[in-house]
């Protein structure tokens, strides 16, 4: 038995070695391939097609495009010898570029160089720099884009830090075709801001630089918040509680309806304080981002002085429909990073200036994810001036 575990080991390294030996080109020869011909380029915002004929090599395995960046950085590109065209990408300016064209054949025999020249149209960045628009936001500011192709961007904000650099503080990475975030938790005053787009190769617009006066707002103290229960409210269950939702902990503590309740449907709780409310956010739970009972088309309700039976009277006064958006748009169970990314950083309502001050808050969902009858989520937070 030992002498045929031996035989075996013997006969496995010797398939190894002979695996070894046919790494690389499988046909050695010294042959160089003919020239690609024909070349035509179509140039694209941040890159460029460049279309040819192939040699008539029976042994030709792909053809390479090499350029320079400005920074001395040598690209590569490279296809198979069943494309008769390449795209040549990652161009930050609309300078023309020389473009070197090889054919290559399976011994990596390499043809002499073909060169042509590209001249990039505006990329992504210039573009996207081009559409943003600025304005000030409850304790911030709002950048509204756009990204017509749809490259991955990074959009950095930049303001001055607590030693008077104009630094870098939030960055919005994003592939959507067109969308707004905000930038909060700054006082309201005149305040400096920049913002300009990077994409993956490094490549930067210039920067937008505004000054504008972030709205007053304020967290309000969560501490403060508590359920009121009226007749005609959800009934909870699930181990859900309305106190759950001013825990502090976005990933657990959470509202549940009970079996017994049917859309449309809402929770009643006091916040403490009389306050002008400036946004609201909620936190989905993390198992079920963009599916389920989590709240999709919400209303919500203010109130100083609600009518004990709980109907909807002139005592309540509707501050804001909201409607929760993918960013994807992709099926439900399905999620990109960019979903993910939306779901933690909680979805988010703006009110309307000219909403009174309240005490009471009415959250009434329409419809939720699945078109059940559940509603289920981990916290609420709200900002708002209580002055």
């Amino acid at each position: 038995m030992k002498r045929i575990h031996i035989l075996f080991f013997i006969a496995v390294l010797i398939i190894s070695a002979c695996r070894q030996e046919v790494l690389g080109p499988v046909e050695k020869d010294n042959t160089v391939p003919g020239q690609v011909s024909n070349v035509t380029v179509e140039n694209l915002h941040g890159a460029a097609k460049i279309s040819y004929k192939l040699p008539d090599d029976g042994d030709l395995l792909y053809v390479k495009a090499l350029y320079t960046t400005k920074q001395g950085e040598v690209r590569e590109t490279k296809v198979s010898r069943f494309n008769s065209s390449l795209t040549v990408v990652g161009f930050g300016d609309t300078d023309t570029y020389q473009v070197s064209l090889y054919a290559v054949d399976k011994s990596e025999n390499e043809s002499a160089p073909v060169q042509t020249v590209v001249k990039p149209l505006s990329p992504a960045v210039v573009l996207t720099r081009a559409s943003f628009q600025t304005t000030p936001d409850f304790g911030g500011i709002n950048i509204k884009y756009e990204n017509e192709s749809e490259e991955n961007l990074a959009l950095v904000v930049l303001t001055n830090d607590s030693l008077g650099q104009f630094s870098p503080i939030y960055t919005q990475y994003t592939n959507l075709k067109e969308g707004n975030f905000s930038v909060r938790g700054m006082a309201s005053q005149p305040t400096k801001f920049g913002v300009y787009a990077r994409d993956r190769w490094g490549n930067l617009s210039d920067t937008l630089i505004v000054t504008l006066t972030p709205l007053f707002e304020q967290l309000l103290d969560r501490t403060k918040m508590k359920g009121v229960v009226f007749s005609n409210d959800a009934p909870l269950g699930h181990g859900g509680n309305i106190a759950g939702l001013f825990d502090g902990n976005v990933t657990s503590g959470f509202y549940h309806s009970g079996d017994a309740a049917r859309m449309p449907q809402w929770f009643t709780f006091d916040m403490g304080v009389t306050a002008k409310l400036s946004r609201l956010t909620w936190f989905m739970r993390d198992q079920f981002y963009y599916t389920l009972h989590n709240p999709r088309v919400v209303e919500i309700w203010g109130s100083n002085n609600p009518n004990p039976n709980g109907d909807f009277d002139a005592t309540w006064t509707l501050l804001g429909t909201h409607t929760a958006i993918k960013p994807s748009g992709l099926p439900e169970g399905q999620l990109s990073q960019a979903d993910i990314d939306a779901a933690k950083a909680g979805e988010t309502m703006i009110f309307p200036l000219n909403i009174p001050k309240v005490r009471y808050i009415r959250f009434k969902t329409l419809k939720n994810w699945s078109n059940g009858t559940y509603v289920n989520f981990y916290e609420l937070m709200m900002w708002g001036d209580t002055q």
